[in-house]
């Protein structure tokens, strides 16, 4: 079971020990090189590396990067160096938290307020006709490496253990805990940038910890309370005043969960309190369900009213005393498809929802009900297990392991000699399969083919694109790969929007002339990322599989 994998895990990185490593610091360019120099356990004593943390005869050896370094430019220092300007709590240890290569110097063009561009056409709809952009796990960019109180899905006691250990296990301080992040982590782009690009489904998962505080949550605590993200979607939207946002706030994704099913050990009275911050924080925005419902009241009636903001919260009636601020749960038909591990049912199975999408959303839109669709990646448990152990058993054999991953957890054919070693490499080979079904859709639009109210998945980019490359967000490259497509992305958001311009066209909706135009633009925006197939034998991309 997960419980005596994650003991066996924690022995093998207490005893992973002398294996030497390349730590040459200063040849390192980049955060994700430079992170990426094994921080291990050196049983040779002195040396440039020699730190006032050494265990046992032992030391840590590695590199770490200094973002203030070189007039901001960073730089790469041996652990314990004196010559880095960075303090301890300063530097970065690990590749996933080095810096994403998002530009905020550049402003992205019409998806920050798509809605109010498209108010002419969407704005008699309700948000019950449009088919939303959404992100899986939203807040997955900004963990910790403290484990939740109740952050390991249905390990709730395991969870608890790991939490009290986290930190205090300083063999290799933060590299178990950072594995866990590297298999938690569906987002590279900050709940701001997503917004900017295009996002308008947020799926917000959050747990009162022991302490008392509320934080997100996915395996590991996010970095700040749950109240901060929450503060900067209000910042945005009061920057943003068209845009109508859908935020669906549970635990782990489960809106029918109720008491202590959806939120363990957590009283009625701490979950209200909590909401009633919610509520105050968003006066102004959020929806009044006695005034405007989400299935009869139009766009621009929600803007006028200053009723932006619609959530969807799982245990309703206990989490908000039933608050008309609210939106219950269970009204969210969370339909969940197959993932990358059985790509084959999960092609067939999206192609199935979305040729019966129409039919699905007006059946819902009578019960107030909204569509959601899982276009998510998971961790297969056999992956994570040839991950660690490649990882942190020093007598694994590495070809077994990665066979053992290639041939048991994924059903790709084109996946041969490589595990992929975290979720977001999972996740973009995912939405390397996930492009083919969202244009088939879009592209089958005369034939009666649709999206779902909203789409959640991983991988979200730039310019509201997903990244099918295999490059991660934070910069950690393949060898091997097609050079070509290291960054190749599909245009997620432009797809989704595409669609609710045909859509309302095809309800008259608008004039002519400006639906020729404004669908003209989202081509010509479709037009940048071209979906695109190429042959990888090895990362998993195939030009001719499932179809």
């Amino acid at each position: 079971g997960m419980d005596k994998f994650v003991i066996a895990l924690v022995a093998c990185a207490c005893v992973h020990g002398a294996h030497g490593a390349v730590w040459d610091c200063d040849k390192q360019t980049t955060c994700a090189t430079c992170t990426g120099v094994s921080h291990l356990l050196d049983s040779a004593p002195g040396g440039p590396t020699a730190s006032s943390n050494q265990l046992n005869g032992t030391q840590l050896i590695g590199c770490n990067w200094c973002t203030k370094d070189n007039g901001g430019a960073g730089g790469c220092h041996a652990y314990g160096s004196l010559f880095n300007p960075c303090g301890s709590d300063e530097y970065l240890k690990f590749t996933d938290v080095c810096p994403t290569d998002y530009d905020d110097s550049k402003e992205v063009e019409f998806l920050p307020d798509w809605m109010g561009t498209l108010s002419p056409i969407l704005g008699e709809l309700t948000i019950l006709d449009l088919s939303l952009p959404g992100t899986h796990d939203t807040l997955t960019y900004d963990l910790s490496t403290t484990v939740s109180d109740g952050g390991i899905d249905d390990y709730p006691e395991l969870s608890k253990v790991l939490n009290l250990l986290s930190g205090k296990v300083d063999v290799i301080p933060g590299q178990i805990e950072d594995f866990i992040r590297l298999q938690a982590r569906t987002q590279g782009l900050t709940l701001t940038q997503q917004l900017d690009n295009g996002i308008r489904f947020i799926d917000f998962r959050h747990m009162r910890e022991g302490n008392g505080d509320w934080y997100s949550l996915h395996c590991l605590e996010s970095n700040k309370l749950a109240i901060d993200y929450l503060k900067e979607l209000k910042n945005w939207m009061l920057s943003h005043p068209s845009e109508v946002v859908v935020i669906w706030m549970t635990k782990h994704g489960s809106g029918g969960a109720t008491g202590n099913d959806a939120y363990p050990g957590v009283k009625p009275a701490d979950k209200q309190a909590y909401w009633s911050q919610i509520v105050d924080l968003m006066d102004g925005l959020i929806i009044d369900t006695t005034v405007s419902s989400p299935n009869s009241t139009a766009i621009n009636d929600l803007v006028a009213r200053g009723h932006r903001l619609i959530p969807y919260v799982g245990d309703y009636v206990e989490f908000t005393s039933s608050s008309k601020y609210a939106m219950d749960g269970s009204l969210m038909d969370n339909q969940l498809g197959s993932s990358v591990d059985s790509e084959a049912s999960a092609y067939a199975s999206e192609q199935s929802a979305f040729s019966s999408a129409s039919a699905t959303k007006a059946a819902d839109k009578a019960q107030n009900k909204l569509y959601l669709r899982s276009m998510a990646t998971s961790s297969p448990g056999c992956q994570v297990e040839a991950t660690a152990m490649m990882k942190f058993d020093p007598f694994a054999n590495e070809d077994d392991q990665i066979k053992a991953c290639t041939s048991g957890c994924f059903d790709v054919p084109s996946l041969v000699g490589w595990c992929p070693p975290t979720l977001m490499d999972v996740a973009q080979m995912g939405a390397y399969y996930k492009q083919l079904t969202l244009e088939l859709a879009y592209t089958n639009f005369d034939a009666g083919w649709s999206f779902p109210n909203a789409i959640y998945l991983d991988a979200v980019d730039v310019d509201g694109t997903i990244r099918v490359g295999t490059t991660l967000p934070w910069g950690v490259t393949k060898d091997d790969d097609v050079e070509e497509h290291k960054l190749t992305r599909y245009p997620y958001a432009d797809t989704l929007i595409g669609y609710n311009v045909k859509m309302a066209c095809a309800l008259g909706k608008g004039d002519g002339a400006l639906c020729e135009e404004k669908l003209a633009m989202v081509e010509e925006r479709r037009d940048k990322y071209k979906l695109e197939r190429w042959a990888d034998g090895k990362y998993g991309r195939s030009a001719d599989w499932p179809a």
